[in-house]
């Protein structure tokens, strides 16, 4: 009776912990403005399921079309065909949509295609806790479990329709199905294994890597049953891809090949492999989603940290990141893990600590830094370590857990925008990071908000972000005023001269690394002003109309 009566008490716990994760998930998609690739992942998702080639973003591996494009034919909800999808230019085709959001139609479409992305937080924590159980009890994995849920960047990304969160339930569930494999190598085993990782490629095709792991683990497991065990591992692997792609397939001609070994940016590895696929079919977006991946990988455009603009990656990007996004109380509580941890010294401990510092290893050597999302694959290690660390030091870690969502809990809403204490809070963001970090175009419905409450018509806006002002405001509320994407927006000004008025700007602009160089310090004027208020945390508010 004991034990069924704890049994019962934590699968209560762990039910309560995912209702009050999804209501918080299902409050964000509902009142949160649309981000940055919204549009083109929610098109994508749209035509894959509806079977048409028009319009295809081969770098957006298929999981996430898979789990929200079926949304807008099971409502009974179609979306028409626009001429500029024809183009197959996913910008062309975001700015079509965003046109398209003012209409309430689409307001409720982009609510319904965020409710399915749910289930990747939802799965996470599952997968968190299921682990967790194994490694420290059923009170360990609940503690583990909440860490995740309660993380502010992973609560504020996971209400959204993007492949981050799903990202970090691919990776978890591969590690875990390793961890497995090496405690119990079979074919049932290295089938679960090839399973994980077929998920996690479909999750997001930067998770190719796993394509490679996998073997190696199995050498270093089973060498004797090495053939055997990878022949259905790449089976498994093969074929799931060529189904998550609908069969779509091709054979690859010499002299693309040739063009993939003669290309710097595509790894020598990756085109050594693909050489197969001239004799075995590929599926067609997957490679050039790949190929596209590498593209993106390798190129170095200007990044914002430390309040300074930076024209190559930094490869500290992510551990700074880590510093000041992550709530202090989960700093202080994975530092001492992961000490614990290492002090292990056991197999488990491997398992625990290789594939984070993998993933953020990776990520830094990359050229594509625009947010701390990119290495949430991570995170539910730390997790975990804490969760081992909790079978014999559970009160400290559970102040560490309260305080950590504690201040996590107190930002909510604003999970994306989240900065620590030690930073100076969300409030204080953009003294150090931009981008994903902060902005990512979401406070649209807060500035309605602001703009109501305090009477306010006939203000400036330059906004960055996907959705469109006229969702929100009619032009005799705002008057738009474009950023100096070119010369043309620019009006022969490389610094702005703000004439009098107030002036709402998104905080991604201010620093101007998205800017050619003429323009970089198009918002100096802004830079150097404390705003009189701000929208959220990410829209900021400059009172001009009197000068000073």
């Amino acid at each position: 009776m004991g034990l069924s009566h704890l049994l019962t008490k934590e699968r209560l716990a762990l039910s309560a912990l995912l209702v009050i994760l999804f209501a918080l998930l299902v409050h964000q998609a509902a009142t949160t403005g649309v981000t940055m690739d919204e549009p083109n992942h929610m098109l994508s998702a749209h035509f894959f399921w509806g079977g048409d080639k028009v319009y295809h973003v081969p770098d957006l591996a298929p999981l996430l079309k898979i789990a929200t494009g079926w949304v807008p034919r099971a409502f009974g909800l179609e979306i028409a065909d626009h001429p500029r999808w024809q183009s197959k230019d996913e910008w062309a085709a975001a700015a079509a949509w965003a046109v398209d959001l003012k209409d309430p139609f689409y307001q409720r479409l982009t609510f319904l295609f965020r409710l399915p992305a749910l289930l990747f937080s939802l799965a996470t924590v599952l997968l968190i806790w299921r682990w967790g159980r194994e490694i420290g009890g059923g009170m360990a994995a609940l503690i583990a479990a909440a860490i995740f849920a309660f993380e502010p960047t992973a609560l504020g990304h996971g209400a959204l329709v993007k492949n981050d969160v799903a990202a970090a339930m691919g990776y978890l569930a591969f590690w875990f199905a390793a961890w497995r494999y090496w405690q119990a190598p079979s074919w049932r085993t290295v089938a679960w294994l090839a399973a994980a990782a077929l998920l996690g490629v479909l999750a997001k095709l930067s998770l190719i890597i796993l394509a490679g792991i996998g073997p190696v683990i199995v050498l270093a497991r089973q060498w004797r049953r090495f053939p055997q065990h990878f022949v259905l591992f790449v089976a498994i692997l093969y074929l799931g891809l060529c189904t998550a792609y609908q069969w779509n397939l091709r054979l690859l001609h010499p002299v693309e090949v040739l063009d993939r070994w003669a290309d710097p940016k595509v790894p020598w590895l990756f085109t050594a492999v693909g050489q197969i696929f001239q004799w075995l079919p590929v599926p067609t977006y997957f490679w050039q989603g790949c190929v596209g991946l590498f593209w993106s990988s390798a190129d170095r455009p200007p990044i914002y940290l430390l309040g300074t603009v930076r024209h190559t990656a930094d490869p500290l990007y992510f551990l700074i990141a880590l510093a000041v996004k992550v709530p202090v109380g989960f700093q202080i509580l994975f530092l001492a893990a992961a000490v614990y941890t290492i002090r292990k010294r056991d197999a488990l401990s491997v398992f625990l600590l290789l594939p984070p510092a993998l993933y953020i290893a990776l990520a830094s050597l990359s050229g594509h830094q625009l947010g701390i999302r990119l290495i949430l694959p991570a995170l539910p290690f730390a997790a975990l370590m804490a969760a081992r660390a909790a079978v014999e030091h559970r009160r400290l870690v559970l102040l560490a857990v309260l305080l950590g969502a504690g201040e996590s809990l107190f930002y909510y809403p604003h999970g994306i925008a989240f900065f620590n204490t030690l930073a100076g809070g969300p409030a204080n963001g953009l003294r150090y990071l931009a981008d994903s970090n902060l902005d990512w175009g979401q406070d649209l419905p807060a500035l309605r908000e602001w703009a109501t409450k305090n009477n306010v018509k006939g203000f400036r806006l330059a906004y960055f972000g996907a959705d469109t002002p006229w969702r929100h405001f009619t032009d005799k509320e705002i008057v738009s005023t474009p950023p100096p994407w070119n010369e043309e927006l620019a009006k022969g000004q490389k610094i702005l001269q703000p004439e009098p008025a107030i002036y709402a700007i998104s905080a991604t602009l201010l620093p101007g690394h998205f800017f050619k160089s003429p323009y970089e310090d198009y918002y100096k004027l802004f830079r150097d002003r404390v705003p009189s208020a701000r929208a959220g945390y990410t829209i900021y508010i400059y009172d001009l109309r009197t000068k000073p």
